[in-house]
């Protein structure tokens, strides 16, 4: 029993693997989430009897049967570094000012096995010139984490942006409301924003 988890789990982090390399170098590639979460759950329930071997690597498989399949982030400039400061007043004795302006997901209805779009839109100012930013999604529903979505870091110039996650939703998820709350930080501050969408 030992040897055919062992294959299992091998088998699984070789495809994770795969999967990594193959994924786009800017904004990385299509991935299938939550084999991850599924393994740290079965690993957890498997230690509690005495298998965290198979247990994980069981977790993993469920977890990677009902992941959500985050595609390549879309990223466009809405407005330039002098739009965005007459827009706030801003000036630069302010320092550094990170805000949200919007959260959305459409289309608001979807059902399983169809494809939406998480968008969120910033303001980002005195940077100096460009800064490094983090923008990371994670889904939930009820208020508990059901997967993480994506998590990336990017250059960013003096602006206001709009970052876009195309997503497909798992063909097995449950009818309900579910929320995706995007994260945004740069070294000196940080913004989250939600936003909801029913799955039919």
């Amino acid at each position: 029993m030992k040897k055919t988890a062992i294959w299992c789990l091998t088998l699984l982090l070789g495809a994770g693997m795969l999967l990594s390399l193959s994924g786009c170098e800017t904004y990385g590639g299509a991935a299938g989430l939550g084999a991850g979460v599924g393994a740290l759950a079965g690993g957890v329930i498997g230690h509690q009897s005495g298998h965290a071997l198979e247990g994980a690597a069981i977790g993993a498989a469920l977890g990677a049967a009902t992941g959500l399949i985050a595609h390549d982030i879309k990223v466009k400039k809405m407005r330039s570094r002098e739009e965005t400061a007459a827009t706030y007043n801003y000036q630069p004795a302010q320092g550094e000012m990170l805000t949200l302006e919007r959260s959305e997901i459409l289309p608001a209805t979807v059902r399983p096995g169809e494809n939406a779009d998480a968008s969120i839109q910033y303001a980002l100012l005195g940077t100096g010139g460009s800064i490094q930013v983090s923008e990371q999604r994670s889904l939930l529903q009820n208020g508990a984490l059901v997967a993480d979505v994506s998590s990336h870091s990017f250059t960013r110039e003096d602006g206001t942006w709009v970052s876009t996650q195309p997503f497909r939703v798992p063909s097995n998820l449950r009818p309900g409301t579910y929320t995706i709350v995007t994260t945004v930080r740069t070294a000196r501050s940080a913004i989250s924003g939600q936003a909801s969408f029913t799955v039919l």
